[in-house]
């Protein structure tokens, strides 16, 4: 179990400033927060980090997290309350047309925890990261990251029948990428004998800054690992595992007719 794992203690971070009198009245108000300690709760915060979310970079160490729905947003919001007694605002998003939303929490102290926790600050597509090893040990642990990461990240694919989760990289870091996607495929067929395919590469894209970056992808098809990702892990979307439902259904129906045949 992990519960009792203390993650970073007030030092941790203390340390991290350059001057001990500035970070000891910037930390004032948050010795609360400390020590920080692994749970599947947190462990799902930094999934949504790294899939929906971005933090920026000191000094504005600002958390963004976008969605459509606002309820989504609310459950991030009560999530980051949970743990770290602080609330965001919700505003329109004035980039796009697609009446999306964010959530935005400005606070330096707590940008500066999640960094040393391994959150990716800055464009997650041109920064190397990795899933941080408390989380691929426990399985409580895993669920919570890969049920936030996939309700972000992956699709339902009814046509094809499967989960296909996918993110973009970097072309010179491709093999970060790779990485990254393996050490997801590993742990679900090691913690809940969940099967992928390998990674495999998506399509290219060109940013407006003039900038590559290429899909990878891994998908879940079989109809046993299919069933054990509904029980062990699911998607918070309750569309997602609607059709995800439905998936199955149609797989065990299959089955049942050719068992008569």
């Amino acid at each position: 179990m992990i519960s009792n794992q203390v993650l970073l203690d007030y030092e941790d971070i203390l340390n991290t400033y350059k001057s001990r009198e500035h970070g000891i009245k910037a930390l004032s108000k948050y010795v609360h927060w400390f020590p920080i300690k692994a749970s599947p709760e947190l462990a799902g915060i930094i999934g949504d980090l790294m899939g929906d979310g971005h933090l920026q970079k000191e000094p504005k160490s600002r958390i963004d997290y976008t969605s459509n729905s606002v309820h989504e947003l609310e459950r991030f919001n009560a999530q980051i309350y949970a743990i770290f007694s602080i609330r965001g605002k919700i505003r329109d998003c004035t980039t796009n047309t697609y009446g999306t939303k964010n959530l935005g929490v400005n606070n330096k102290p707590l940008g500066r925890v999640l960094q040393q926790l391994r959150v990716p600050a800055g464009a997650k597509v041109f920064i190397p990261f990795s899933i941080p090893a408390w989380i691929t040990k426990d399985k409580n642990a895993f669920a919570a990251f890969v049920r936030r990461l996939f309700t972000c990240e992956g699709n339902v694919d009814v046509y094809s029948k499967c989960i296909d989760f996918r993110m973009h990289k970097s072309v010179d870091l491709l093999e970060d990428g790779i990485s990254f996607f393996a050490d997801i495929k590993k742990h679900l067929e090691v913690h809940f004998d969940i099967h992928t395919t390998n990674p495999f590469p998506g399509g290219i894209s060109t940013r407006k800054d003039g900038r590559i970056t290429k899909g990878i992808r891994i998908k879940i098809k079989s109809k046993d690992s299919l069933i054990k990702f509904s029980k062990y892990v699911g998607f918070d979307d309750e569309k997602k595992q609607k059709r995800l439902d439905e998936i199955i259904e149609s797989l065990l129906n299959k089955n049942k007719i050719q068992q008569i045949v």
